[in-house]
């Protein structure tokens, strides 16, 4: 299939995925007990040249660290990527919030017991407009060099799908590279990072006489309540967002290895007194020549414009002394706001420095039973028409997709009925997507018109206009990966 690189790109992002792909092992869509028997623990499929494809025990921990290390490089020179071993450790070791020692699914070569290709599907719930969604999310996926071209990452997501079909996940996220992914049935619908930058020479300095009004300390466990209590906060201005629970929490502030560059550092910011005000979440590690903020919320009544001056002056002093895994790691010159398309903290940066924005990349979404995701989120579909000018909305409108298709029905502003639908000759629906593509609309990526603009085979009848542009507006999306 294909090697799999460890790829920060010139958005300082990270891309999990492959630098070329193949498709020797085919694949046909399986039925509802295969699909079962697919996802189970037990199962084994031998393949071409003496590979076995089978989920992962606790004796491949160390083959999946090592080949995940060897994999996640940025170029072939470069050693072993420890940093990423050591993950895969921590995601098989049983403690782990998100994963466990059998949820890897994987390729074995059994002529000399290697493991050649690797991926792990964990755990999740994101909200969708205040609705729980289970998620399932394949990270670490790996194939070695030699093995590359041959299709066994098809295979494995084939198994990584059943499970997540068998365990009832709604949807299915991934933050790859370009394009890999669609190939498996995903399109890009959520914003992922976006960046505002602002050189360390360009913050502000503190006057000679007086004393930094806000601080920074590391979080501990006993600050759980107030930490989550603060994300819960930061995340309330997103459509679409990740729960973070208590243990998923402890995790990250005292579980992981401590040499791994995977989730964040978390900081609470502190006033002159000492009280808590806000946080600030950071990378682990750095690359290229910047540090990068991953979140920022202050609380309630406190003044962004006061408190990030502040914040800006103390990362600049932690960073030189920040691990940089990468063995080419510049000398840190810049601070990167990675907060999303739009944040707060982006208006209240120095309005004399410069400030390099940068748009984002994007989640890889897959929704595999479209209409029982349309009915679950059918509160929050229900709420948008309440007051709009489609209110107490009774009818039907069939969204074709040209090989498919989704048929909704109303009855006084209440969703009654979502389910598969197929066009005909005499009749082609409502209004027409390109296959996927009406995921951007779902997940409120781009508005209808946005998307008619770039797409000229989406056409909408103006009946049905007004319905779909209420039910799925434009929302921006804050999804921080779960590692």
């Amino acid at each position: 299939m294909a090697y799999c690189n460890h790829v920060r790109d010139g958005r300082g992002e990270k891309r999990t995925g492959f630098v070329s792909s193949g498709s020797l092992v085919t694949t046909s869509t399986p039925s509802r007990d295969a699909k079962a028997a697919l996802a189970d623990a037990s199962y084994q499929r031998t393949l071409d040249g003496g590979l076995l494809l089978r989920w992962s025990t606790e004796k491949d921990t160390e083959g999946l660290a090592r080949l995940c290390a060897e994999a996640f490089r940025d170029e072939e020179a470069d050693p072993p990527n420890a940093y990423f071993g050591h993950w895969a450790e921590d995601l098989m070791s049983g403690r782990h919030p998100l994963t466990g020692p059998g949820d890897f699914a994987l390729v074995e070569d059994t002529a000399t017991g290697e493991i050649v290709a690797c991926a792990v599907l964990m755990r999740q719930t994101w909200e969708y407009d205040g609705i729980a969604l289970p998620v399932g999310r394949p990270e670490a996926v790996a194939t070695k060099m030699a093995y590359r071209n041959r299709g066994l990452i098809r295979a494995i997501f084939e198994l990584l799908h059943a499970r997540c079909d068998a365990r009832g996940d709604l949807v299915t996220g991934i933050t790859g590279i370009y394009y890999y992914y669609r190939q498996f049935g995903y399109e890009y619908a959520l914003d992922l990072g976006g960046s505002h930058r602002i050189a360390m020479n360009a913050i502000p300095p503190l006057a000679a006489d007086a004393t930094e009004p806000y601080t920074l300390r590391a979080a501990t466990l006993d600050d759980l309540p107030r930490v989550m209590a603060l994300y819960d906060r930061d995340r309330a201005r997103a459509l679409v967002s990740a729960v973070i629970d208590e243990p998923t929490w402890r995790w990250m502030i005292a579980g992981m290895h401590p040499e791994t560059d995977e989730n964040w550092l978390t900081q609470l910011i502190l006033d002159g007194v000492q009280r808590v005000v806000g946080y600030v979440l950071t990378a682990r590690a750095r690359y290229g020549n910047m540090f990068t903020i991953r979140g920022l919320v202050v609380d309630e009544g406190v003044a962004m414009t006061a408190v990030l001056p502040s914040v800006l002056r103390a990362l600049a002093a932690q960073a030189p002394n920040l691990r940089a895994p990468h063995p080419r790691t510049q000398p840190v010159t810049m601070l990167s706001l990675g907060l999303g398309r739009a944040h707060p903290a982006y208006d209240a940066l120095p309005p004399s420095a410069p400030v390099l924005a940068l748009p984002p990349y994007a989640w890889y979404v897959r929704v595999a039973d479209l209409p029982a995701f349309v009915a679950h989120i059918a509160p929050a579909l229900e709420r948008r028409l309440v007051g709009s000018i489609v209110e107490g909305y009774t009818g039907e409108v069939k969204l074709s997709f040209y090989r498919g298709g989704l048929r909704l029905a109303f009855a006084a502003g209440r969703l009654a009925t979502a389910e598969a639908w197929a066009p005909s000759a005499w009749d082609a629906g409502n209004a027409a997507f390109p296959p996927l593509v009406f995921l951007q609309l779902l997940f409120g990526h781009h508005s209808l018109a946005a998307l008619q603009a770039i797409y000229p085979d989406i056409w909408v009848n103006d009946g049905v206009r007004p319905l779909l542009e209420t039910l799925f507006p434009t929302r921006l999306s804050w999804v921080l990966p779960l590692d």
